[in-house]
């Protein structure tokens, strides 16, 4: 009996299909495959592009603000390489020299505002100077901050003793990461910002008070002015047929790029007062971690101490609530050694999880001046974007006692949420 004539095409195709699978594993197996591979690489061009503000030059002020919209047309940004370079010099008497202290050059900057194209606020971080120095800290190792970091501003020793960044009334380069200058710059899933969204964006940086952003040395300091601002942005170009894929996906159901925002409270604690009760009033679906920090009044527009530091760690209880929840369960107490606090503090930056990418705060810096109370929101820390949400019936409350206040403090919270920016053909939506 014969075979039916479309059985036998069959059996002969798969017949024939495996031989030659084992015909070319036996090939590749022994190197024996001399084809010219296929193109991997979606990218057709790729460049660095300069953005220049809408001035050459700026007075260190509050009421400045340094304004620079991207030109990038249709290519993708890798934010990673990425960077803002400026120059700085002193205005004063007597042959003025001032560092950043502990800090960096991101000192200078007070709030970052990012705006799409359409007119959708993309992020608005206030005290990013702080945030930003606090964030670096715990967040990066100290090899980092003593070699990528100097370009930056910081110190060899990451200390007020560092010799002068700023010398007379010389001008001297810094080039700051976009990473440290606003969160939207680090998305979640590590994508190129895509022209629907890069396209367009506008920047804009107000200028911080110089008794606020500089460590005076010698002479008398008066200010700072600043010049020659570009951002030079790494810019990828990809192939029609990518482009048109991604268009036409950002047609229909828009291109997400998932990042974190901070939202920042402040209050104020009087002297003599030993207990704060703060709420940070904040509507969001997933909150990943918060972090208090305490500031003197005074040494915030003083330059003759090391800027932006916190108040010698002397808390003596805390714990956050966030409705029926509490973080940790039990209240910290006895804890004005800084001990725990420290410790739970490693654990909101990964530091526990990851002991091989260790950050540069030690105990005795952390109890010096860059003591912080942290809580982490995260469900699981194996998975990202797992946070908590908060509303008006669920609000994220941080309550502290003191050891000491002699002098007004301000409490500042940081919350760190996750939001998602959907870019479309013309327009672009937020979602926290």
């Amino acid at each position: 009996m014969s075979m039916p004539y479309v059985e036998s095409q069959r059996s002969t195709q798969m017949s024939d299909n495996m031989s030659d699978q084992s015909g070319s594993s036996d090939l590749m197996v022994n190197n024996l495959v001399y084809k010219q591979p296929v193109a991997l690489s979606l990218a057709v061009n790729r460049t660095y592009k300069k953005m220049f503000f809408q001035r050459s030059a700026y007075v260190g002020d509050k009421s400045s603000t340094a304004i620079a919209t991207w030109n990038t047309g249709t290519s993708y940004v890798n934010c990673d390489n990425s960077y803002l370079s400026f120059k700085v010099r002193l205005t004063g008497t007597g042959t003025p020299t001032a560092s950043f202290g502990s800090g960096s050059a991101m000192n200078v900057i007070n709030e970052v505002r990012l705006q799409s194209r359409s007119g959708t606020e993309l992020d608005r971080l206030q005290n990013a100077n702080l945030w930003s120095k606090f964030d670096s800290l715990y967040r990066l190792p100290e090899g980092y901050l003593t070699t990528v970091g100097s370009v930056q501003g910081f110190g060899p020793t990451l200390s007020a003793s560092d010799p002068a960044n700023l010398n007379g009334v010389t001008y001297k380069r810094f080039i700051l990461p976009l990473s440290v200058i606003s969160p939207f710059f680090r998305p979640m899933k590590k994508q190129l910002i895509p022209p629907q969204l890069a396209s367009g964006l506008e920047v804009q940086i107000v200028l911080e008070d110089f008794r606020t952003a500089l460590l005076g040395i010698t002479g008398t300091t008066t200010g700072y002015d600043i010049e020659g601002l570009y951002f030079n942005l790494d810019c990828t170009d990809l192939t029609d047929d990518v482009q048109r894929s991604l268009n036409y996906e950002s047609s229909q159901s828009g291109l997400e790029v998932s990042f974190e925002r901070i939202f920042t409270s402040v209050s104020q604690l009087p002297s003599n007062q030993l207990s704060i009760s703060q709420q940070v009033r904040k509507a969001v679906s997933q909150a990943c971690f918060a972090t208090t920090l305490t500031i003197s009044q005074a040494d915030r527009i003083n330059i003759a101490v090391d800027p932006l530091c916190c108040v010698p760690f002397n808390t003596t209880s805390f714990q956050y609530r966030l409705g029926a929840l509490y973080f940790p369960q039990q209240e910290v107490i006895d804890c004005s050694d800084g001990v725990e606090p420290y410790m739970i503090a490693q654990e909101t930056y990964d530091k526990l999880k990851h002991p091989y990418s260790e950050g540069a705060m030690t105990l005795a810096k952390f109890n010096a001046k860059h003591g912080i109370l942290a809580a982490s929101m995260e469900r699981d820390t194996n998975l990202s974007i797992s946070g908590m949400p908060i509303n008006n019936s669920r609000v994220l409350e941080v309550s502290a006692t003191f050891a000491a206040v002699s002098e007004p403090l301000e409490v500042i919270t940081f919350l760190q949420y996750c939001c998602v920016a959907r870019s479309y053909i013309d327009n672009t939506a937020v979602s926290i």
